[in-house]
């Protein structure tokens, strides 16, 4: 799949290469501009190419900045937005009777993925398809 993308930003480069020499001679022709498919603003769905089932493309999901460790002096937990996942609404949980343990049939509850910032996170999420809501810091 990498290799085709390249493949056609590569002929789309060359054709505007190409293009913008021939406007060298002709003015009233229009430059197109070429934006390689990693900076284009709209996400493209990757629900289509994944093959996940349903119930794992349609979720919500909440991005937010995690708080200071108390115990840690540290600075650094802050810098970074979160994104994980809220749980199923069917109570897909239960208390193990061995050990009384809370045992659940998600297997996204405990992914939690880490970025740099918060626009990255929602570029992500809407990529993934997923619903979100950001949960704003209140330092």
């Amino acid at each position: 799949m990498l290799r085709v993308v390249r493949k056609q930003y590569a002929q789309r480069a060359l054709a505007a290469a190409r293009q913008m020499s021939s406007n060298s001679t002709s003015p009233g022709t229009a430059v197109t501009e070429v934006v390689h498919p990693a900076h284009q603003r709209e996400p493209l769905p990757a629900e289509v190419i994944s093959g996940a089932p349903s119930s794992l493309t349609k979720r919500t999901v909440r991005i937010y900045r995690p708080s200071n460790n108390p115990m840690q002096s540290g600075k650094n937990a802050n810098l970074k937005w979160r994104l994980d996942f809220d749980a199923l609404e069917k109570g897909d949980s239960w208390e193990n009777p061995l050990m009384g343990w809370q045992s659940t049939a998600d297997p996204m509850s405990p992914v939690r993925l880490d970025f740099t910032t918060k626009e990255d996170a929602i570029h992500f999420a809407e990529k993934q398809g997923w619903s979100h809501y950001v949960q704003e810091p209140q330092f």
